[in-house]
């Protein structure tokens, strides 16, 4: 389970392929409540020019641990953004398979 330390009022974004049956599964733990996106190029570019996401296919809000399976309605790459609104640096783990 790969760990990052999330600098404060920052993100981590990490890329992956969708997979031929398009299920993919992530599981994420955190210091601090930090909220998660899965997301497509789209609304990467979104999150980024915005500091907001509006149209995501997966994620929560503000909680500790994160736990999700999902079909994805794309091909392509995906993206799990997880956001660290605090002002003091969050340590994360992240799992993804599928």
């Amino acid at each position: 389970m790969p760990t990052a330390l999330i600098r404060p009022s920052s993100h981590l974004r990490v890329k992956y392929r969708v997979p031929p049956r398009r299920l993919v599964e992530y599981k994420v733990e955190a210091s601090r409540p930090v909220s998660t996106f899965v997301v497509d190029e789209e609304g990467l570019r979104e999150f980024l020019g915005r500091g907001g996401v509006y149209s995501y296919y997966g994620g929560f809000a503000n909680r500790y641990e994160h736990q999700q399976e999902l079909r994805l309605p794309f091909t392509g790459w995906w993206y799990l953004v997880i956001d660290n609104p605090h002002k003091e640096s969050v340590a994360v783990h992240y799992e993804v398979s599928g």
